[in-house]
């Protein structure tokens, strides 16, 4: 059996989405069990009877962590549904934990409960990228403004480890992201991850990637520091937004655009769907000492969903163990 512990309460639509998507997944997956956590009184009008609800537990408390608390407030809230996940996480009783709560928060609080892995400095935040041929992983996406090379190698093994045990990829291509593919391009920290990276052993390094490059489809894997990283993604939503509602606003000119339009909305849905941050699987914050997985805040209850259903892949093909050998290999 795999237990996944859940913050009930994290994200912008709480346990209207997320009680639903607990249920869901269990029936989804038999050898499932879900710890609940979050204010009874909110969580019932969402519970419903179910042939899968026997593997579900509510655990009851009634602090929350807000969206736009600050990381310092949220770690003295030792009762709150985040922080009662990730004690659950820390002390064995769950193999993994999701939330949709706010971000800083959850990366302050897994750092502080659950500790870093033994030979690496910060966690980062992994997600997936879609590109022109499939899906690549991009690591850090925020929970680090700034990085120096070691940080940036011990990414890459991370990224690489992720990437063999979601996508079962045996040898993921690995990228930095600069600002040109030349040797001589970038800060010192990325000139001395590149050189670190080309003498590693078990990490399959391809070389500069930019940011040109991100649809392209060249890596598995692309590595930057958390400032870089959560630019580039939102940078490719908000652009994803600009071109949907140029391309409506050019169908509604006049009769003949909007028949044009009709015909168009299956590949513009197709579009969309392919970015939408509410429909991703999750982030995973890699680094820590248990599976933090951190879905969307906007999630809604099939993205939720499918959060907890990475988290309960990442759990059974024992993705912790994967990091842990190659950081033996790697000899950090």
């Amino acid at each position: 059996m795999v237990t996944i512990a859940i913050d009930a309460m994290g994200g912008d639509h709480g346990p209207r989405v997320t009680v639903p998507a607990a249920l869901s997944s269990l029936e989804k997956n038999s050898d499932l069990t879900i710890l609940l956590f979050g204010n009874r009184a909110k969580l019932d009008p969402f519970l419903h009877q179910s042939t899968a609800s026997s593997r579900l537990k509510v655990i009851h408390t009634e602090e929350v962590v807000s969206c736009g608390e600050r990381s310092s407030a949220a770690l003295r809230k030792k009762q709150s549904s985040m922080r009662l996940a990730v004690d659950a996480l820390n002390n064995n009783d769950a193999d993994a934990l999701v939330s949709a709560g706010n971000t800083g928060a959850l990366v302050a609080i897994s750092r502080y409960v659950l500790k870093t892995m033994l030979g690496i400095d910060r966690p980062a935040l992994i997600a997936r990228l879609p590109h022109i041929s499939g899906s690549s992983y991009m690591l850090d996406l925020g929970a680090n403004v700034e990085c120096d090379s070691e940080n940036l190698h011990q990414f890459a093994l991370m990224g690489s480890a992720y990437a063999s045990s979601l996508a079962g990829i045996k040898s993921p291509k690995v990228a930095l992201l600069n600002i040109g593919s030349e040797e001589i391009k970038g800060n010192e920290d990325i000139r001395l991850a590149n050189a670190m990276l080309k003498e590693s052993q078990c990490i399959n390094y391809v070389g500069y990637v930019e940011g040109d490059d991100l649809y392209k489809g060249i890596a598995d894997v692309i590595v930057t520091n958390g400032f870089a990283g959560n630019i580039a993604l939102k940078t490719s939503e908000g652009l994803l937004s600009f071109v949907v509602q140029i391309i409506r606003d050019a169908f509604q000119k006049n009769l003949f655009t909007r028949l044009v339009g009709l015909v168009a909305l299956p590949m513009l849905n197709s579009l969309r769907l392919a970015f939408e941050p509410d429909l991703k699987s999750g982030g995973v914050l890699l680094g820590v000492q248990g599976i933090v997985v951190k879905s969307h805040g906007k999630s809604q209850q099939t993205a939720f969903s499918n959060a907890i259903d990475g988290a309960y892949l990442l759990a059974k093909n024992k993705l912790l163990q994967q990091i842990a050998e190659m950081l033996d290999s790697e000899v950090l």
